[in-house]
């Protein structure tokens, strides 16, 4: 008689979410004062970030490095609509994802014309371009002057006036993005986007429309972003070109890569580590604060040495960073 096995998901991996949603609602609750609480918040929105760019480069294995100037086009997006258009907030929150997907699969049309490594040379201009609008468009950005009086967000007459509303509605906006990208990554769109980043050229013979996925991985990456700014620019009340330089591209790649591309856990992880360290070196003796930025870039030395694919990665890198870290050598004819 055939014995046939019923595969049963392991409990840490079906409920595991639920708990970490769960212990993390609970924070507000045994948390000692509203500092730490606000490193949560921040590193819950920065998770957003990261997890943008996992679309592009994690799962379809496309190096850009220019997602802050999404970040910081969702929150003027954002704070625009509702100071000056009287948008309420969850229609500028929307919108802003909407304008920022817009803009990404406009941007990715040309970009796609140039090589991988060029990609984020692309994105790089297209970062400082974004900066240097911001920064000198003074009769709507107000330009270095910055934005301030942010209203803070506030869904059907309830509004987040204490840091542990707002944490709690961070939170859930960050549960409900993960839970939708995960959906997305986990089935067919995801499976095919894997294939493209792992052999473009097999993909494009099997006839996988290759264009059209990397213009949908641009439009979804961005669009999370700028969904990520606008919690931003309402959570910190303020928003300048400052806040968007390529600095912040530059750390929400560094976040990536340490928690793991092609990760849901990685990016949580990754914004937690490069948040909340550098938060407790600054408590810490002054000469650690010092030495924040060499053991960060120590760290990642590192972890490209002995785990390339991040401390929580699966699968292989996208050959377009292993390119760039000298890991595989382009192949020449």
């Amino acid at each position: 008689m055939a014995m046939t096995e019923t595969f049963r998901m392991p409990v840490t991996v079906k409920f595991g979410p639920w708990i970490f949603l769960i212990l993390m609602a609970c924070l507000p609750l045994v948390l000692p004062g509203r500092f730490w609480l606000h490193i949560f918040s921040l590193t819950m929105i920065y998770a957003i970030f990261v997890l943008g760019q996992n679309v592009v480069t994690g799962w379809a294995g496309m190096l850009t490095l220019g997602q802050a100037a999404f970040v910081g086009m969702g929150a003027y997006s954002s704070v625009l609509l509702t100071m000056q258009a009287g948008v309420p907030w969850p229609l500028a929150f929307l919108a802003s994802g909407a304008i920022c997907a817009a803009s990404g699969a406009a941007l990715a049309l040309p970009c796609l014309r140039v090589k991988a490594d060029f990609l984020s040379l692309v994105t790089i201009a297209f970062n400082q371009i974004f900066f240097m609008v911001a920064n000198n468009w003074m009769e709507l950005t107000r330009g270095p002057m910055g934005i301030p009086g942010v209203p803070s967000m506030q869904i059907l007459g309830w509004k987040a006036r204490s840091s542990a509303d707002q944490f709690w509605l961070i939170l859930g906006v960050a549960a409900i993005l993960f839970l939708l990208v995960a959906r997305l990554m986990h089935g067919q769109l995801g499976r095919t986007m894997k294939m493209i980043r792992d052999d473009e050229v097999a993909a494009g013979a099997l006839g996988v429309n290759v264009t059209g996925y990397k213009v949908l991985a641009f439009a979804i990456g961005c669009g999370v972003c700028g969904l990520g700014g606008s919690l931003y620019g309402h959570y910190m009340r303020f928003v300048s070109p400052d806040m968007f330089k390529l600095e912040e591209s530059l750390l929400i790649m560094q976040m990536a890569i340490l928690g793991g591309l092609a990760s849901m856990p990685g990016c949580a992880l990754g914004a937690f580590l490069m948040i909340m360290i550098p938060e407790a070196l600054r408590s810490s003796e002054p000469w650690l604060i010092t030495i924040r930025p060499g053991v960060a870039g120590a760290t990642l030395v590192a972890l490209m040495i002995w785990r390339p694919n991040g401390l929580l990665g699966f699968g292989q890198m996208p050959r377009s960073i292993r390119r760039l870290l000298r890991l595989e050598k382009e192949a020449r004819p």
